[in-house]
């Protein structure tokens, strides 16, 4: 079927598009200055929490309404959205009552979301007749399929470690946040391109937009890894405990 609008959708399906896109804002602004912030500060903290709850709106309504269109890869998109930064959210900081049991449940999931996708991008890839709706073929599944794998490889080795500390326990915070920060820009000015005013709608200005979560990414993966470890001459877990990697420039 074709992709609901405001102007030809009612009722809940109405009300599911204005949550969506109000959490879309929220989220992209409410990332843009926990990234642009001092690490662990308390305007960073609260950006923080106010963008992972607004993400994983985001992702559950766009897995919704990926299911009434009929649209497999937006279901996956948006349930892959809540899972990063939820967990990343849950690294630093665990909620109350959620135990072991739950972390191995979405691990789980993650492994069986990975295997899914990964094996229909290889189909797309194999068979030219394979039908696509909605995205481009072969590439989305298989990028998408190998991070939620990266992911769910990540979930495994903190349940083995009974947890993790130091530079690692915050660059898997960090880098699932950027990446579900990515996962909202690219909705929201690739994904909705069409319905930017044509006076704004400058493709490489939204192209910069869209992909500068995923430079931050990279960024502060090196800053907390790799130069952390330079700096310090010793390995990750040897730093200590949650080391505030924006405090200083």
């Amino acid at each position: 079927m074709d992709r609901v609008t405001f102007v030809t959708s009612s009722g809940i399906v109405w009300l599911a598009l204005a949550v969506h896109f109000s959490a879309g804002l929220v989220s992209i602004v409410a990332g843009t200055i926990a990234l642009a912030v001092a690490k662990g500060g308390r305007l960073h903290k609260q950006n923080g929490l106010v963008f992972t709850w607004a993400m994983v709106v985001l992702g559950l309504t766009a897995a919704g309404i990926g299911t009434y269109e009929n649209r497999p890869g937006q279901v996956f998109a948006g349930l892959l959205a809540a899972y990063l930064v939820f967990s990343a959210m849950t690294t630093v900081k665990p909620l109350p009552g959620v135990g072991q049991r739950f972390n191995v449940a979405l691990m789980v999931l993650a492994f069986t979301c990975a295997v899914a996708t990964l094996y229909g991008g290889v189909t797309e890839w194999l068979d030219p007749t394979v039908k696509v709706v909605g995205r481009p073929r072969v590439v989305p599944p298989l990028v998408g399929g190998t991070v939620i794998l990266l992911a769910a490889v990540g979930d495994l080795r903190a349940i083995l470690a009974g947890g993790l500390r130091g530079s690692r326990r915050l660059a898997r915070h960090l880098w699932r946040m950027c990446f579900g920060l990515f996962v909202a820009t690219g909705s929201f000015f690739l994904g909705q391109m069409k319905f930017i005013p044509e006076p704004v709608r400058i493709v490489p200005l939204l192209l910069v937009l869209t992909f500068t979560p995923i430079l931050f990414l990279f960024y502060w993966t090196w800053r907390v890894r790799v130069r952390g470890r330079l700096s310090s001459g010793r390995s990750p877990d040897e730093g200590p405990k949650d080391r505030n990697p924006g405090a200083s420039s």
